[in-house]
């Protein structure tokens, strides 16, 4: 089975969990600045751009931990060693020149 195929695969089987949580309209999380003792500041957090695709990741040992579909396709986090990375994978879409499939990741560590 093909990397892509497998990706698929992994997408489909996790759609029905990820769009059933996007439903939810509260998270329940104290919002941040909310005056409650419970309310996180926003700190600000790595993002750097990543070179690699996420096959590359995923052929280089990575392991998707936790996946999530969005408006412009699904959203993975990958783990190995102590190295965190978040991607997305971006389908190709019939009614435009993109035909084949993208991704876009960054370090988060």
């Amino acid at each position: 089975m093909t990397l892509l195929c497998r990706l698929a695969a992994i997408s489909a089987l996790l759609m029905v969990p990820a769009v059933a949580h996007a439903q939810a309209a509260d998270d329940g999380l104290p919002e941040t600045g909310s005056k409650n003792p419970y309310s996180p500041l926003d700190v600000p957090t790595k993002l750097a751009p990543e070179s690699r695709s996420l096959s590359d990741l995923l052929t280089d040992g990575y392991a998707i931990t936790t996946a999530s579909h969005v408006a412009k396709g699904e959203i993975f986090t990958l783990r190995k060693d102590r190295k965190t990375i978040l991607c997305v994978l971006t389908a190709p879409f019939t009614q435009s020149d993109q035909n084949v499939p993208t991704s876009r990741c960054w370090a988060l560590n």
